[in-house]
């Protein structure tokens, strides 16, 4: 039996979003690895829908930037491109780490059900409502600039005539299909859809691979928290007797070990989705901000503006990123300063030494890095601004 008695309750409201929104695009893993026949022809279509529609971006808009001659149309492309590619490649990296992501729900479910007090199921409550509100943010700015880039953006330009009267009607990703006039209707029309879902399916990916990062950290954050407490409760003077405080020391050693294999599992199924997004978005930054400066003089606010809101969100999503592994670091200092902290001398003599391996432990780093060449924290974030800025000066001063 769970000590919480409110688990069930308590796993929906913290699984629902993620749950909705990955089921949505066929990456949510089933329970326990049983799925049935239903379930798997509809995860198949999804899985081959998306995948198809990734490859129908990605290589006619691939084809269509080989082919283009003006330098500054191919660097127009380039975040577009590297998006798509990014999204395609975070999409299998969420296949194939599906029994790693049912491993940590699995992990979490079990904290949940094993709450041993109230003010512990507060500290879980509150770290669950933090990730729920770090990801609405992050859908939020991700699905507005999908649909200002996908879809307002192509269709305020309206039709544009060339110098040899040809009309174009734009797209929000230029394509080449060699042997088919994708200006031709209901082809146009079906390519503007097309991109448009697949707009809605990057972002949906890339909310879903944050927030699988959020709620993991946050609930590691969480469980460190209630280390914390068990840590205080280990030196209160009450726990006298000896077989009192071997249970307290056996606690908070299985509590801490828990939480450390919780955040070795968490980091090996999410390094590389944080590598690929950290790399694309910090080309993504300083190539839309020399396309600023290109048609500053333009007087074209619609391009302008759409150039600087994907700015701001790119910024913002890397920084979401930066911060929920800030908080991670930040809690897992916490931890270290408590045990250096602890009144060990409350303990009898022969406790005393027992509590030297738990500092030890603590005072050892627990951080989500990113391919394991770079740690997720507010300074990587700034570090990352630093290479977009350097990335930016020099592609301005080689395309002068």
């Amino acid at each position: 039996m769970p000590r919480n008695a409110h688990s069930r309750n308590d796993i929906l409201y913290v699984m629902q979003p993620m749950r909705t929104l990955m089921l949505a695009v066929g990456v949510w893993p089933c329970r326990g690895g049983k799925i049935s026949v239903f379930r798997k022809i509809y995860n198949l279509l999804l899985n081959f829908s998306s995948n198809f529609l990734y490859a129908c971006e990605f290589i006619p808009g691939g084809i269509y930037w080989l082919l283009e001659e003006s330098v500054r149309m191919r660097l127009q492309m380039g975040p577009l491109l590297l998006y798509v590619f990014m999204s395609a490649i975070q999409y299998d990296i969420l296949l194939s780490r599906n029994g790693n992501i049912r491993q940590c729900w699995k992990h979490v479910e079990e904290d949940w059900e094993n709450i041993f007090s109230l003010d512990a199921r507060i500290i879980m409550f509150k770290c669950a409502k933090s990730a729920r509100f770090l990801i609405l943010i992050c859908g939020a700015l991700m699905y507005t600039g999908a649909f200002m880039y996908r879809i307002i953006l192509p269709l305020s330009l309206g039709e544009i005539v060339t110098d040899q009267n040809v009309t174009i009607r734009p797209l929000a990703c230029p394509v080449n299909f060699l042997f088919i006039d994708a200006q031709v209707s209901p082809f146009y029309e079906i390519l503007f859809v097309s991109q448009s879902i697949t707009g809605f399916l990057i972002v949906s990916v890339a909310t879903s691979a944050y927030g699988l990062l959020a709620y993991f950290v946050e609930h590691a954050s969480g469980q460190m928290k209630i280390l914390i407490c068990l840590m205080k409760g280990l030196v209160q003077e009450q726990w006298k007797k000896e077989n009192e405080i071997n249970k307290k020391l056996a606690e908070v050693v299985e509590h801490q070990i828990r939480v450390r294999n919780f955040l070795q599992m968490v980091e090996y199924t999410m390094q590389e989705i944080c590598l690929v997004e950290i790399m694309v978005n910090t080309l993504s930054i300083c190539l839309l901000l020399y396309f600023v400066i290109l048609d500053w003089n333009t007087s074209n606010f619609g391009v302008i503006g759409s150039y600087a809101l994907n700015i701001v969100n790119v910024t913002i999503h890397i920084f979401l990123f930066c911060y929920v592994g800030e908080q991670l670091n930040d809690q897992a200092e916490k931890v270290a300063i408590e045990s250096r902290e602890l009144e060990w001398y409350h303990l009898p003599e022969k406790k005393m030494r027992s509590v030297v391996l738990l500092m030890v432990m603590s005072n050892r780093p627990l951080k989500i890095s990113a391919g394991k060449i770079m740690e997720l924290s507010l300074k990587t974030f700034g570090d990352i601004i630093k290479t977009s800025g350097a990335y930016f000066n020099m592609l301005r001063n080689v395309t002068e």
